[in-house]
């Protein structure tokens, strides 16, 4: 077959199966690799499927107290579905979300608030990577008093890079102790509200 130009071949069907062959140099000899190995590269997150990919869901489904005079770990103790991301312990609690390879995570986490008392509370969140306060990770809201419905959510996404086996805890502060995470039990009609839910993933 004469040589052709690659602009002078006829377009392939999409999307690729997998198994169609390229072309490739290795060690200086010309070799040939297929589709569905190039997306399985050693330097590649393999997103056509789960497998590889590091991603964790997570859950509390009780009521958290915090402190007003320090920072409090919010603690995640069920693990729904996971694969290189782990909730670990503090020593006390499953506070560290814990990361088995090094990469650049989404961590979103969503905080159920109740205010028990008869004035609005502030509440600082922020998140801490090995330990250290995480700089500009801080967000302050305010929880309403029971007047005005005494509930609200807190819900990021935040990134960052960790290394393999570094964690990071997400703590909060609020200005009241009548301010606490709130889980609330299912209705008749909706199902249970966890006081928090968290999930991460590994995008890069």
């Amino acid at each position: 077959m004469a040589n052709k130009k690659i602009t002078d071949l006829s377009p392939a069907t999409t999307p690729l199966s997998g198994a169609e062959l390229f072309e490739t140099v290795q060690s200086g000899a010309s070799a040939k690799v297929a589709a569905a190995d190039i997306a399985n590269s050693a330097t590649s997150i393999p997103y056509n499927s789960l497998t590889g990919r590091a991603y964790l869901s997570a859950i509390s489904t009780s009521d958290q107290t915090g402190s007003t005079s320090a920072g409090t770990a919010v603690i995640i103790p069920t693990t729904v579905i996971n694969s290189g991301v782990t909730m670990t312990s503090n020593g006390s609690a499953l506070t560290r979300i814990t990361f088995a390879a090094a990469g650049t995570y989404a961590i979103m986490p969503s905080l159920q608030m109740a205010n028990s008392n008869t004035s609005n509370h502030n509440v600082t969140i922020w998140f801490k990577k090995n330990g250290t306060d995480i700089a500009n990770s801080a967000t302050i809201i305010n929880v309403p008093k029971v007047a005005d419905g005494g509930n609200t959510f807190f819900q990021i996404v935040f990134y960052e890079q960790v290394t393999a086996g570094q964690y990071i805890e997400i703590y909060w502060q609020p200005t009241n102790v009548a301010v606490t995470l709130d889980a609330i039990p299912a209705t008749a009609t909706a199902p249970a509200a966890p006081s928090v839910i968290l999930t991460t993933e590994r995008i890069a």
